[in-house]
């Protein structure tokens, strides 16, 4: 038996991978989360041959919840199954401990492939990503200013550049509004920009976006 869990707030997700996964995995067992609180509560009580995981959901730190998972079950697979594709942000997940990284609009025979790869024991890179990997490597990022945030900095800096109000973020992230201000000031000051329009054009041209 293979017991998978599916982390994700949109329930025709979780459906549509159900679906998926059990058309072709007949002897899969899946339970479901639609927040991170959820998750890690059954992650404790179960030992799950992978976890799909979403990194845009409500009310959830998903960089904490990876951390907090991994700390009781070390050896546990996570693939990243989002909708957020920036490199980035990839690469923060990918160090954080994960075992895959996978963009939404891929096609179903990816994530086929992203679920046995990472089930059979490796780590799985899209096309796209290790593109992006290996021109990382070849790239001088010593002066690369966005090296130089945090985890949740440079979460927070996506977030911003998506257009979302600062109560917005708080409440994806669960922490106070003030302190979303404080780490936007904070982000401001280590980019030595003034708007958010500043930022974009960094982004862009440090290829974040």
């Amino acid at each position: 038996m293979v017991s998978i869990l599916l982390v994700d707030d949109h329930s025709i997700v979780r459906s549509g991978m159900r679906l998926l996964i059990k058309e072709h995995i007949s002897n899969a067992n899946i339970d479901e989360a639609k927040n991170g609180d959820i998750a890690f509560k059954k992650v404790m009580n179960t030992d799950y041959n992978l976890v799909i995981l979403d990194i845009n959901m409500p009310h959830t730190d998903t960089l904490g919840l990876i951390e907090n998972i991994k700390t009781i079950k070390p050896n546990i697979p996570i693939l990243i199954f989002t909708m957020t594709g920036e490199y980035a942000m990839a690469k923060r997940y990918l160090n954080s401990g994960v075992n895959g990284y996978l963009n939404k609009q891929v096609e179903d025979e990816e994530i086929l492939s992203a679920i046995n790869t990472i089930m059979s024991g490796r780590k799985y890179f899209s096309k796209s990503l290790l593109e992006a990997i290996a021109e990382d490597k070849l790239l001088d990022k010593s002066e690369n200013p966005f090296e130089d945030l945090s985890n949740r900095e440079l979460e927070i800096i996506f977030h911003l550049i998506r257009g979302e109000t600062l109560t917005q973020i708080a409440n994806t992230l669960s922490i106070h509004t003030s302190t979303v201000s404080t780490h936007k000031a904070r982000v401001f000051e280590k980019l030595k920009i003034n708007n958010t329009l500043d930022l974009k054009d960094l982004a862009r041209a440090y290829k974040l976006i």
